[in-house]
Formats: C-alpha cells, structure tokens, sequence
C-alpha cells in the first residue's frame, strides 16, 4: 500500500454491493467484459490483496464467472496552464477606479496570488504524480516540462513572472495541448485507452485573450478533450478592466464553459479582487486530483463471464465479496471523478 496513501488519504465511500443494472447499455451483448473494483476495509484503507475466488458475479441469481482478477494501474498526469499576461498574473487592465476611460494599472498584480496557490497545488500532489507548468503569454511556453520532481516543478513556478505588455494566448493554449495529446495517442485505437487520464488546469482572464480565435480549431480541440477523457478545471478570473467585456462566440468563458460542458469538468469563477481564493482553490483541486490518482493505481481489473445460456440484454446482476469487512466501488471504464 503506498505510503503516502496510508498516511494522507482513505477512500471515502461505503458501499459492501454495488448492483450494475446500468451496465446494460454499454456492455449489451458481451458475454466477457472488464468492470474496475476499488476494494478497501473498515479503516477506509485500501485492499492490495485481494483473489479472483473471493469475488462472487451473479445476473438474475444464476452464477457467472469471475474469469481474472489483476492489478491495474492508471495514472492521472497534470497539466497546467496559466494566464501571466495582462488580466492574468500580471493584473494589469484598462480604465481607472474613477472609470474615466484612462490607462492605468488598476490593482497590484496578482503574481504573489498565483505562486502561492501553485505552490500549493503541487504539493497537495502525490510525488509520483507528472506535471506540466506553461505559462500562456506572450506564446504558450514551458515553465515546467513533464515531470515528477518537486524540486524542479517548485523552481518552475518561481519562473512565473507577469507579462504586461500581452494577454494570455487562451484558446491557443487549448488548442495546442490538445494537438500534443493527438500525437501522444494517434495510434490508440477506438477501444483502446490512454495510458494515463490527462487532467487539465486552466487558470485565464474571463475576457482578455490573444488568440486568433477560428471555429474549426476551436471544435477540433473541444473534440479531442472529450475523445481523450480529459478531466478540466477552468479557473476564469475577471480582469481589473473597466472596459466592455465582449461576449462573442470566440471569448475564453464561452470557450471554457463549452469545453466544461463536453467534458463534465470543473468551472469556477473568480472576482479580481478576489485572486487571494487561488491559494485555498488551487489546493483543493489538488487534493481532489491526489484521491482519484490513488484510487486508480490502487483498483482492480475484474474480467467477469456471463452464467451460461445468458444472452442478449443484461438482467439484474451484481458482485459481492466473500471477505469479512471488505467493501467496495466500481468503475465501469476504471475512471473515479
């Protein structure tokens, strides 16, 4: 069991027999199919020991098959990008606090804000975790790049430093993250999955953005999250501008709010004057991506055979386990939000 695990982080659910009628539609017809069993005991500590004898799978009380049980591993991998630019990190913005439509710089920047919630961000990660840190203005660039070493990911958010001269590239940075995951898995096939679930931070002005913002793009990458199972969380911070925001088609909140919807992520909106939320906001992102790292790297695969003679649609089915005081969850693709 892993350590940090141990001494960090139960699994927070009590569930002892998870009925799968759902599973119906997706498996329809399949008389071998994988379900994900993440096993724990009274303690709420993980099950590392588990045997396939001690798993019992029934439909409609006839008794199925439990062909395997194994070990399986799916790592999360964290990348994120943040907004340096004007609006972003740097603060900088448009009109005065008298709103006379004159230049100025309308609040301190919010580098310290941002530094200190990333700092926390990562350390809420377990050391086994990948990190990806790019900063987006003036072009999406690496601050971080992949890696698992805290030491070098906490000098990459000492090199977060404010542009003032740019916005951030948003809908660029999108894409191009995007474009590096079709590369990375071009040769999965569909009923392949990727070899780690891509978890996306997003951290942008709600309105300010230097992109050159074209819908097929746009759709491609919004494609390529939901093809590839990306779990997002857009943090859309309010620039200190007076200024109109526009609302077209092509601004960062419609896009990131999209992308939300498609993906089934996590949204949060952010006041200016509010930028001191990130250091508490950040971590608790953190922590929410930790536990589901641990509870994939420490789930089962069960490949289970339907009772004799059963065919077409799934009846009533369900799995129970014969150990005294183990229960479990499941996980029909071994993905836990």
């Amino acid at each position: 069991m892993s350590p940090y695990f141990r001494s960090r982080r139960r699994i927070a659910c009590a569930v002892a027999m998870v009925i799968v009628a759902a599973t119906a539609a997706v498996l329809r017809a399949q008389q071998r199919f994988d379900i994900f069993l993440l096993a724990f005991d009274s303690k709420g500590f993980a099950v590392t020991d588990l045997k396939a004898n001690e798993l019992q799978f029934r439909e409609d009380d006839k008794l199925g098959t439990v062909v395997s049980l194994d070990r399986y591993r799916w790592p999360v991998k964290v990348t994120v990008l943040v907004d340096n630019g004007r609006g972003g990190a740097a603060g900088v913005g448009t009109g005065t606090n008298a709103g006379d439509g004159g230049t100025a710089d309308c609040s301190s920047n919010n580098l310290v804000h941002y530094r200190n919630g990333l700092k926390r961000l990562f350390e809420a990660l377990p050391n086994d975790v990948e990190v990806t840190l790019i900063a987006t203005s003036p072009n999406p660039r690496y601050l971080v790049k992949p890696t698992s070493d805290q030491v070098q990911i906490q000098k990459g958010v000492s090199l977060l430093v404010p542009d003032y001269e740019f916005v951030g590239r948003f809908v660029d940075s999108l894409t191009e993250y995007t474009q590096r995951l079709d590369l990375e898995f071009k040769q999965l096939t569909r009923e392949e999955r990727p070899p780690y679930v891509p978890v996306l931070i997003v951290i942008a002005s709600s309105s300010l953005d230097g992109s050159q913002f074209e819908l097929t793009r746009a759709s491609r990458m919004l494609e390529s999250l939901r093809n590839y199972g990306v779990a997002t969380n857009f943090i859309m911070v309010s620039p200190c501008s007076r200024a109109t925001v526009n609302l077209d088609e092509g601004t960062p909140v419609l896009i990131a709010k999209k992308a939300q919807e498609v993906t089934r992520g996590r949204y949060d909106a952010i006041a200016h004057a509010g930028t001191s939320r990130l250091a508490t906001l950040l971590p608790e992102i953190g922590q929410q991506i930790a536990a589901r790292h641990l509870k994939q790297m420490l789930q089962y695969r069960v490949t289970l055979e339907r009772p004799a003679g059963a065919i077409g649609n799934f009846g009533n089915t369900g799995i129970s386990l014969s150990r005294e005081g183990v229960q479990y969850v499941m996980s029909l693709d071994g993905s836990y939000p």
